[in-house]
């Protein structure tokens, strides 16, 4: 509990995020974080038996872009059980449609290894609710490996980010 309590003081306060999952349930959460579980491993090996390692964010990694979330909405489109698309808005309604693609390596490790190579597997956000239980919902899955939003009250289909 202890460790719980230093882990939520440590992270940055970016405000609040409003979480509403496909089943119509909405979560608040604060101290939150976007969460990219990646795996680092060396050609010739699998990726899968890799250990894996997090980069915390507060912005979108999408590609070699990283696109701020203050004050945007952040809003995942299915077919079936996977992503078929995400898109960003602002408050001034304009909209940004993009596809998912896996962060670039660069954004997930800042000087990796020479003879390495990454392996985007999640994005995750984590955060904490207001009677201060950690949550963490998968909200996009970059290989087979991992799945996410199997179940409607799993599958995230909104983020509102608060200025």
């Amino acid at each position: 509990m202890a460790v719980a309590a230093v882990a939520a003081a440590d992270a940055p306060d970016r405000g609040s995020i409003v979480v509403t999952l496909a089943d119509g349930t909405s979560v608040p959460l604060r101290n939150w974080s976007l969460s990219y579980e990646y795996s680092v491993y060396r050609p010739g090996t699998s990726p899968m038996g890799a250990p894996t390692a997090r980069k915390e964010a507060a912005d979108l990694f999408v590609g070699k872009r990283a696109l701020p979330t203050a004050g945007q909405t952040l809003t995942i489109a299915y077919d079936g059980p996977r992503v078929k698309e995400i898109t960003l808005a602002g408050a001034d309604a304009r909209k940004n449609t993009l596809k998912v693609e896996p962060p670039a390596r660069d954004l997930l490790v800042a000087s990796p290894e020479k003879g390495t190579a990454v392996m985007p597997r999640s994005l995750d956000l984590r955060g904490e609710t207001v009677t201060g239980t950690r949550r963490d919902f998968c909200v996009l899955s970059y290989t087979m490996v991992v799945e996410c939003g199997v179940t409607p009250a799993d599958r995230v289909v909104k983020i509102e980010f608060q200025r």
